[in-house]
C-alpha cells in the first residue's frame, strides 16, 4: 500500500477482541468461522497528537534507516527489523553497537501499529517511547535521543524536513513521533485469511482452512484472538535457553510477573523465524507443538501440526512497497558527526 493511501483524517480506536467460542462445524462447511475471525483493519489507530502526513513520514522513514542515530554510527532501527525478514532478524537475539547481545528476540514491526504496549515486556505504551527507547537502548543504540537530535540538527537536510513535518527543529520528541509516523504505514491486510473473509473463496487452500478449525477449537484463540492474532496479555512462558530474560517483571518488579510475557501477534510469524522470546525455536512446526504441549496441554498430531502451520501461513501479508525502498539520507554536519568517530553519547 502506497503510503498516500495512509494520510487520511480520521480517529481510529483500537478495535476490541473478544473471545470466539469453539464451532463444531461440519469438516468442510467453514462458514462459521467467519464469525471468529476478522481481517485488521487497512489504517492502525493514530494519535490526535501525531496525525500522519506525508513530510512526517518521510522523516520517519529515512530516520528509521539512519545509523546516525547510534552511538557508533553501526546501527539503526531497520539494522534489527529488516524488510527482508518482514521486518525482524532471523537472528537469535540482535547484536547491538558494540557486538552484545539484545535480550530478547527481535519482534516484527510489521503491525506493531496495532499492539496496545511493545517489546515482550510491554515496556512501552505507545510506538513514539518504543522508538525513543530503541535508541535509548544499553544494547541497541547507546545514544541519547537529544544528543542524536542535536547532531542530526547540524546536518541542513534534516533542519528542513523536521521543520516542514512538525514545524520545529528535531528533538527528542520530534524523532520519537516522526518515526512512529513511519512504522504506522508498516501494515500488511492483504494476507488470505483476509481475503477469504471477504469473500474470496479460492484465497485459502483447503489445508489452510483444516488448520483455521482447528486453531479454533483447540483453543488457540484464547490467547492468540484475530484480528490480531494476540490479545497483547502477558502469559507465563519458560523454555530451555531463555532463563535470561524475566519478561513483564522488568517493568513491574512483581515477582509473580517473572516469566510472563506479552503475547505475540502470530500475522506473518511464518516469515519470522527463529521463535520464542529467546529465538530459541528454529521452526513454527515445532513451536506449534511446543505451543500445543505448554498452553493446551495437548500432544497435537503430526498431521494437525502440519495443518496449523498451513494456517498460519494463510497470516503471511503483503508488505507495503515503501518498505523496500532506503531513501536517500541527507548529508553534512559537523566534524565527528559521522564516520569511525562517532561517539556522542556520554552513556556507559
Amino acid at each position: 500500500m502506497h503510503r498516500r493511501a495512509l494520510i487520511v483524517a480520521i480517529a481510529l480506536s483500537t478495535t476490541s477482541v473478544s473471545l470466539p467460542i469453539s464451532v463444531n462445524a461440519a469438516e468442510t462447511d467453514y462458514e462459521a468461522y467467519k464469525e471468529i475471525f476478522q481481517p485488521i483493519p487497512a489504517i492502525p489507530p493514530i494519535p490526535a497528537d501525531n496525525l500522519l502526513n506525508d513530510a512526517r513520514i518521510a522523516l520517519g522513514q529515512m530516520l528509521y534507516w539512519d545509523r546516525r542515530t547510534s552511538k557508533t554510527g553501526q546501527t539503526s532501527c531497520g539494522f534489527c527489523h529488516h524488510p527482508a525478514y518482514y521486518g525482524a532478524e532471523p537472528m537469535d537475539r540482535s547484536l547491538g553497537v558494540f557486538g552484545e547481545l539484545h535480550a530478547a528476540n527481535a519482534h516484527t514491526v510489521l503491525n506493531a501499529a496495532f499492539h496496545t504496549s511493545q517489546f515482550f515486556s510491554g515496556s512501552a505504551p505507545t510506538l513514539e517511547d518504543q522508538a525513543l527507547g530503541a535508541i535509548k537502548s544499553h544494547v541497541a543504540s547507546r545514544s541519547w535521543p537529544k544528543e542524536v537530535a542535536e547532531r542530526l540538527n547540524r546536518v541542513p537536510g534534516y533542519g528542513k524536513l523536521a521543520q516542514e513535518a512538525y514545524g520545529e527543529d528535531l528533538s527528542e520528541e520530534v524523532i520519537g513521533k516522526a518515526i512512529a509516523s513511519f512504522m504506522r504505514t508498516l501494515v500488511t491486510p492483504d494476507y488470505p485469511l483476509a481475503r477469504w473473509l471477504r469473500g474470496d473463496e479460492g484465497a485459502m487452500t483447503e489445508q489452510q482452512k483444516r488448520g483455521m478449525a482447528l486453531f479454533a477449537d483447540k483453543g488457540c484463540v484464547s490467547c492468540h484472538a484475530s484480528p490480531y492474532f494476540s490479545n497483547f496479555t502477558f502469559q507465563k512462558f519458560t523454555i530451555e535457553g531463555g532463563e535470561h530474560h524475566f519478561g513483564r517483571y522488568k517493568v513491574t518488579k512483581d515477582e509473580a510477573d517473572k516469566f510472563t510475557y506479552k503475547v505475540p501477534s502470530l500475522l506473518n510469524v511464518a516469515k519470522t523465524p527463529p521463535y520464542t522470546h529467546a529465538g530459541v525455536v528454529k521452526s513454527l512446526p515445532k513451536m506449534v507443538a511446543i505451543m500445543g504441549k505448554q498452553m493446551l496441554d495437548e500432544d497435537l498430531s503430526e498431521g494437525e501440526v502440519d495443518d496449523i502451520v498451513a494456517f498460519l501461513d494463510s497470516l503471511t501479508g503483503k508488505m507495503p512497497s515503501h518498505f523496500h525502498y532506503v531513501p536517500a539520507l541527507p548529508v553534512g554536519g559537523g566534524e565527528g558527526d559521522f564516520g569511525p568517530s562517532l561517539t556522542p553519547s556520554t552513556k556507559e
